[in-house]
């Protein structure tokens, strides 16, 4: 789906001014991006990066578990 020439323009108009406050970032930015952009198979080693993001599961599992464990205890009159 492309980009309306009233959106490339507002698009264009925020990379000016990000530029424009930000010099360094936006080169950094620039520097990655180019060229179109394509859907990509995960292969077996691009995956093993996903074992660095354990941490984050585990807190996620953790705080699901005490949402359940808040759920279930609560004090319940009848």
């Amino acid at each position: 789906m492309s980009l309306s020439a009233r959106e490339r323009q507002i698009l264009d108009a925020i990379a000016r001014q990000f530029a424009a406050e930000e010099p360094a970032l936006a080169r950094g930015f620039s520097e990655h991006g180019r060229g179109r952009v394509t859907a990509e198979r995960i292969t077996a080693e691009r995956a093993k990066g996903r074992w660095e993001a354990w941490p984050v599961a585990l807190i996620a599992v953790c705080l699901a578990v005490f949402a359940v464990v808040l759920l279930l205890s609560g004090n319940s009159r009848t």
